[in-house]
């Protein structure tokens, strides 16, 4: 195909401040070639008609894990992906130097999604657990090396800050990672946490040591180490991080999303930046399920769809210093763009403590357009597809 025209959606983008019904979007030799209103159908090779649908840039996932067939948790990334309405994904550091070479050689060549990589400060990434048990599993050098040599397919750095070595090095494995992406001049990126280990966390220590550009991921999580005090406050240490410009990101994966701690923050006036899954085989299973149950649980937290698709495409692409080329729908970019329904019930949504959350809205993908190619989404994570759990009264 060379030729596609959206017709009469109601299309969101945020980086061009676009948030009209009833508008057209044409797509030409897999780039977007026009948006407007009452286009002329005639001369497209296809022509599908998105009336009553959100049409909006391809949604990014900012966390997840694809490193399909080489970790045993890594799901393949057009399951997460342009199955599931998403048209990039990042992976977090499930490869580190000395295996990296994975995804450049056996998971993009078997991709239609666009996969981007953090590399973890450990040699092997998550391929062996715990990763880091000392410093000798840490090279600095040649982890930085990786992701200069493979930029742009490299963001950044990846560290998990928990786990044994928060008690033996402490704040020196956060430094370590710091000064690979400062030597990679891209970003680190650090999980906040502890899920078994119950001694010194980090996050409060660690947080003066991010500057702009840095994510710090799962901002939400119950887990020791987490942004509320004892008292129930929000660190100050997160306000002024994300002032200076680290993004606050809200990956959920299969213990670090709370709607406790999410209320908490919010109601204390902490808005994260960006939406994403941390998404397994077994947090597809389990818990997160998919990006655009992500994005129902937001909008039962009382965020509005327009909320919701500005921080997984304006918002991500910011993240990751790629506004330029995804996370909007600019004219003369790649035709990448999620086509979502909205369907109104009575849905429940859960966290990863079992905590429900009600809502009347509920989203999940229609189509997706990769490069100008219309994907059907798979059947969905649960027995029933993509649509949340019925709320039974």
């Amino acid at each position: 195909m060379t030729s596609l025209l959206l017709k009469g959606g109601t299309v969101y983008d945020s980086s061009q401040g676009i948030k009209a019904q009833k508008l057209d979007i044409a797509v030409r030799n897999a780039k977007i070639a026009e948006l407007a209103a009452n286009i002329d159908p005639k001369d497209f090779d296809e022509i599908i008609d998105v009336t009553n649908k959100i049409v909006a840039p391809g949604l990014i996932d900012l966390h997840c894990h694809v490193f399909h067939g080489f970790n045993s948790s890594g799901v393949h990334p057009d399951v997460v992906g342009v199955g599931s309405g998403v048209t990039t994904v990042v992976d977090g550091g499930s490869a580190g130097h000395s295996n990296f070479g994975g995804f450049p050689t056996y998971i993009i060549p078997n991709s239609k999604t666009r996969v981007l990589c953090m590399i973890h400060i450990s040699s092997t990434g998550l391929s062996v657990m715990p990763e880091l048990t000392s410093i000798e599993n840490i090279d600095v050098e040649q982890t930085a090396r990786v992701v200069r040599e493979n930029f742009p397919l490299t963001r950044g750095i990846k560290i998990r800050a928990i786990g044994p070595t928060t008690e033996t090095l402490g704040v020196e494995i956060v430094k370590l990672a710091k000064q690979a992406a400062i030597d990679s001049k891209t970003r680190l990126m650090v999980h906040i946490g502890e899920l078994y280990h119950q001694g010194k966390t980090l996050t409060q220590e660690l947080l003066p040591l991010l500057t702009r550009g840095d994510i710090l991921t799962h901002t939400f999580t119950p887990n020791p180490g987490k942004i509320i005090d004892a008292q129930g406050k929000v660190l100050s240490e997160v306000f002024e991080a994300q002032k200076k410009g680290v993004t606050l990101d809200t990956a959920f994966g299969r213990y670090n999303f709370s709607f406790d701690i999410a209320k908490m923050a919010l109601d204390q006036g902490l808005i994260p930046n960006t939406i994403s899954t941390d998404m397994t085989i077994l947090g597809r299973q389990n818990s997160a399920h998919s990006m655009t149950e992500m994005l129902t649980r937001f909008v039962a937290l009382g965020f509005s769809l327009e909320d919701v698709i500005k921080m997984t495409t304006e918002n991500s692409a910011i993240a990751l210093d790629m506004l330029d080329s995804i996370g909007t729908l600019r004219i003369g970019n790649e035709a990448d763009i999620s086509v979502l329904s909205v369907v109104k019930g009575d849905w429940n949504v859960s966290d990863v403590k079992g905590n429900i959350l009600t809502t009347s809205k509920a989203i999940i993908p229609y189509i997706t357009i990769k490069t100008g190619d219309v994907i059907t989404p798979d059947f969905g994570p649960h027995p029933w597809g993509f649509l949340p759990n019925r709320n039974i009264k």
